[in-house]
Order: structure tokens, then sequence, then C-alpha cells
């Protein structure tokens, strides 16, 4: 008997989107490329090890968008070979809507 995956219904659309982002935390610092991305998270790839459960800072590069928007507590959700999830879970009202308005405009 095959199991079928069970999916997730997300509360934010996904928006597909190419841009890179640095991450940081005491145990870990690097860069990964974003693939797609909501206002509650993105999905990451990157040559750097990471594991479920880390905690970053993330600093999100948008195109045309100077400074990069600063997510002050992202955490990896799953990890699947060299890509991962990450929450946002933290972060000022101002870079949200920053990051809002952005997807808002690529829809």
């Amino acid at each position: 008997m095959s199991q079928q995956k069970q999916h997730k219904v997300r509360k934010f659309r996904r928006v597909e989107l190419r841009c890179s982002l640095g991450f940081s935390s005491e145990e870990i610092e690097g860069e990964a490329k974003v693939t797609n991305i909501s206002t509650a998270g993105c999905r990451a790839e990157s040559d750097i090890n990471v594991a479920g459960g880390l905690e970053f800072l993330v600093l999100l590069h948008l195109p045309d968008q100077l400074p990069p928007v600063r997510i002050d507590r992202a955490i990896v959700r799953w990890v699947d070979g060299n890509s991962f999830g990450l929450s946002f879970s933290l972060f000022f009202p101002s870079e949200r809507a920053r990051l809002r308005e952005f997807l808002e405009k690529r829809k």
C-alpha cells in the first residue's frame, strides 16, 4: 500500500523569486539563494549545511531594495539536501511591511 504525502495548506501565498540572503547565528553563518518566498517564510538553497531547528538572523537581499530586509529570527523548519525552509518568526513591523509591499507588486 502506498502512502501519499499530505500537503499543508499555506496561510500565505508563496511567490517564485530568485534573490540572495545572508544568515548567521552563534554557530554558523553563510549565504543562500531564495527560490520562493512569502511574508511568513521562504525556501532557500545553500552549500552550507544547516539543521532543522536552527535559528538565524537573516538579511534578505530583494531585487532593487536597499537596505536588505532584516529578519531578526528565522527558524529552519525542514532540510532536504541543500534546500531548506525558513519560517520568519521575528522582525520589525516596518521590515515585514517592506517585504509584503515588495511581494504584492510581484503577484
